[in-house]
């Protein structure tokens, strides 16, 4: 995918900062020596494909908590402004999760809101992962009422699109168990919420 080599680049010096690590230390307590085990297992489990996807799904995220805080101010439709809410806290939390996922195999940590900057410079890169252009950030922002709902579902529908192949993706190529649960409970989230928005573009 087009997304997992854009990033590959970006993530190569930060894989091998992962690598040096002191050995000369006294024997540590059992529980700490067990904690460093699963953490060094973890690493191992952890490949290219599961670095790429998180730092690429960072920035993904932070778009929709961009789109969703618009809501409060701007929506007409309380179950639209329920789901927005719901897509802010979610995709909140899961943006921290994910960068704890880096640091804890020793990743450089996406700071989303600049990644996300830089993914505005590049239509393309904006185009495979389903995510709005600034333009149409900017038509979004200007409306209210049900203009507003109809801009806003319309768009987090391709988004969450966007991040429904980014997952499939990971999941296919990826071999974190937990980033592979991660990955596979949004995948669920977002495709019972693309059913929900469209519904609701429907009525």
């Amino acid at each position: 995918m087009k997304y997992r080599r854009a990033a590959g680049a970006l993530l190569s010096a930060a894989c091998l900062a992962g690598l040096a690590t002191g050995t000369a230390q006294a024997s540590p307590p059992a529980s700490m020596a067990d904690a460093q085990a699963t953490t060094a297992a973890a690493q191992v489990a952890a490949n290219n494909a599961d670095a790429q996807f998180v730092s690429m799904m960072i920035p993904h995220h932070y778009q929709a908590l961009v789109m969703s805080r618009l809501a409060p101010t701007r929506a007409d439709d309380d179950t639209v402004l329920a789901l927005a809410d719901r897509i802010d806290v979610e995709q909140d939390l899961e943006i921290y999760m994910m960068q704890s996922w880096q640091g804890w195999h020793d990743l450089q940590v996406t700071d989303a809101e600049q990644a996300y900057e830089r993914l505005l410079q590049n239509p393309e890169m904006l185009e495979q992962m389903g995510m709005a252009t600034p333009e149409e950030i900017d038509t979004l922002s200007a409306s209210s009422g049900p203009a507003f709902d109809v801009q806003y579902l319309t768009l987090m529908i391709e988004h969450h699109r966007g991040a429904v192949r980014m997952l499939r993706d990971v999941i296919a190529n990826g071999s974190d168990g937990t980033l592979q649960q991660w990955a596979t409970d949004m995948l669920t989230t977002q495709k019972t919420q693309i059913a929900q928005m469209e519904a609701l573009l429907a009525d």
